[in-house]
């Protein structure tokens, strides 16, 4: 088999989670390439002048010649910290495996990336709202907003569902909490920007839980970013539901041993009624 054959057979068997994090990381990793080329060559230009460009921007002004970057911000990272990539990458690949088991692709991507949006829009706001952020020129990366609206939108979804931390096993609402508080009491000690847009995807993760089966809804929030051919109208009807009382049932046991406690045949089941939805 040749390399380009492997490749496509690896790139073919990841889940939806999977790829984007390949993805991400690739687009974290291509400054770096393109630094070592600008030095090897004493090429005298500044990668930054590139990829700022795909920075959000608090600054209206900026955010007319660069409307796409309340969306690409998202995919990018904190050069100088492998931190900042790491945790997204890690709770994302946690928390976006459940909400891929259990409802699958399409609600993982949605939730995913309408989550990096409405955190971009918070910190917009927020600082062209709050006198303390007047005259501060601002910028923002991370997919941190993306990965907090999956966290609360579990939460909201389940909130007794159990996470093991170390030797011990915790409710998702208290981490939840934790999160939450947490974001609002650091917004005076710095990065006030990244805390305000975890805020906003921590409530958008709620609002999306709300109306998650609400068809209209979700459907009128992307078709701007779908092909036409993907614009279809969501209808529920018998077909659409697996069978809600084993759902339930499983659903149930999450809640009381954790997701490792299901059988390979419940894990599947679950898979597959989230594929249905």
């Amino acid at each position: 088999m040749e390399l380009r054959e492997r490749i496509g057979f690896f790139l073919n068997n990841l889940n939806i989670v999977q790829k984007l994090i390949l993805y991400i990381v690739c687009i974290h990793f291509f400054p770096y390439l393109i630094d070592v080329v600008i030095y090897l060559f004493k090429i005298k230009f500044q990668s930054q002048s590139i990829f700022k460009w795909f920075y959000i921007s608090a600054d209206f002004t900026e955010l007319i010649f660069k409307p796409w970057s309340i969306f690409t911000y998202g995919f990018f990272h904190n050069q100088n910290s492998f931190s900042h990539i790491f945790w997204n990458m890690f709770l994302f690949y946690y928390f976006g495996s459940i909400v891929l088991d259990l409802f699958g692709k399409k609600t993982l991507k949605h939730l995913f990336f309408s989550g990096i949006i409405a955190g971009g829009i918070t910190y917009i706001i927020s600082y062209n709202l709050f006198p303390v952020f007047s005259g501060i020129k601002s910028s923002m990366i991370g997919s941190s907003a993306g990965v907090s609206s999956i966290i609360f939108f579990l939460t909201f979804y389940n909130p007794n569902y159990k996470i093991r931390i170390f030797f011990f096993d915790l409710k998702l609402l208290y981490l939840a909490i934790f999160l939450f508080l947490y974001d609002i009491i650091q917004i005076p000690y710095g990065n006030a920007g990244g805390h305000i847009a975890h805020i906003g995807g921590a409530i958008w993760g709620y609002y999306y839980y709300r109306n998650l089966y609400n068809s209209n809804f979700i459907d009128s929030f992307f078709k701007f970013f779908e092909s036409s051919k993907n614009r279809k109208t969501l209808k529920k009807n018998g077909d659409n539901i697996f069978n809600q009382n084993k759902i339930d049932s499983i659903l149930d046991k999450i809640s009381e041993s954790g997701y490792d406690s299901l059988s390979k045949q419940e894990k599947e089941y679950l898979f597959k009624a989230g594929k249905k939805k």
